[in-house]
């Protein structure tokens, strides 16, 4: 039900520079029109497709999705988001250059009123990641990347779509956890640094205005990175300096008031979603361990490589 901004949307995609990318709607039980929208723009894009679910079912559209998928790769893309036109192209690249890339993501730039229209140059500048871990590290050590932009290797859909990850108990919080769970251990990530490949808009309408995130979803958050982290000392070791800030945040974006901070971490821990630093951080000499901590991150960073791609 998102008609008025679908336009924008698949137009990005359809005149990407690298020409003819096969692009499907996913209509989840529209009922405002999307379908004269989408017959519309066909008449003008043969390489564009329409699937519809009668009843919204947002699993079941998201197994649709996989099982459609033809290519190698693949992108879930939000109908209220626009893409760069050279973003594939330089995906493309920076895949060839990397051949074990299962995740290809950008950085992003957030928009009230987004166009399609006079766009940036791009620095095709990049992240990348030889292994899922070193991944994992870098994401809960940074805010992140953007979501609708990211590409899938997508055998990887394919492998989990009879056994999908239960990504609800996140939340509004469950993009990474997901892009996460779907790569191998030996898998490698891509993310480009430059935030004008992805027009993401914010809108009243859109998902993440909605409340939250809870403490359960906060609490299952930060114990799906300490499950990873704590494979290796150095990523442990990482968790524990991020830990309490990232505690923190989900406690101030989700406003519970009912709890203080300090018994909102403290719960955390008790619930095995800290760990003994964050305890730390919250006795006595609180404030000197939060402080060591925050000079601890700049020093201390997630392994990754500086590439770029012209």
């Amino acid at each position: 039900n998102r008609k008025d901004l679908l336009k924008d949307s698949i137009e990005s995609l359809l005149n990407q520079t690298i020409g003819n990318l096969e692009t499907t709607v996913m209509d989840n039980g529209s009922t405002d029109g999307t379908e004269a929208v989408v017959n519309e723009l066909q008449a003008t894009y043969p390489n564009l497709h329409y699937h519809k679910r009668e009843v919204n079912n947002s699993l079941e559209i998201f197994k649709d999705v996989i099982r459609l998928a033809e290519k190698d790769y693949m992108i879930l893309f939000h109908d209220d988001d626009i893409l760069h036109p050279d973003y594939f192209k330089y995906a493309m690249k920076a895949i060839n250059k990397y051949p074990n890339t299962a995740i290809v993501a950008a950085s992003y730039k957030e928009h009230s009123n987004p166009d399609n229209k006079n766009w940036e140059k791009i620095f095709g500048s990049f992240y990348y990641f030889n292994k899922k871990n070193d991944f994992v590290d870098f994401l809960c050590y940074h805010k992140g990347f953007g979501y609708s932009s990211t590409i899938y290797k997508t055998d990887n859909l394919k492998r989990i779509i009879n056994n999908m990850p239960d990504i609800s108990k996140y939340g509004k919080i469950c993009d990474k956890p997901f892009v996460i769970e779907t790569m191998q251990e030996n898998d490698g990530a891509i993310i480009f640094k430059d935030k004008h490949f992805l027009r993401y808009r914010v809108h009243p309408g859109q998902d993440t205005q909605a409340s939250g995130p809870y403490y359960n979803e906060i609490i299952e958050f930060n114990r799906f990175y300490k499950s990873i982290m704590t494979r290796n000392w150095y990523s442990n070791f990482l968790f524990n300096l991020i830990n309490y800030k990232q505690l923190k945040n989900g406690y101030i974006w989700g406003n519970d008031n009912t709890l203080t901070l300090n018994e909102f971490i403290q719960k955390a821990i008790d619930e095995n979603a800290g760990c003994y630093y964050t305890k730390l951080c919250i006795s006595r000499g609180g404030k000197f361990f939060i402080e060591l901590a925050h000079i601890l991150r700049k020093i201390f960073k997630s392994n990754y490589k500086n590439s770029f791609i012209f």
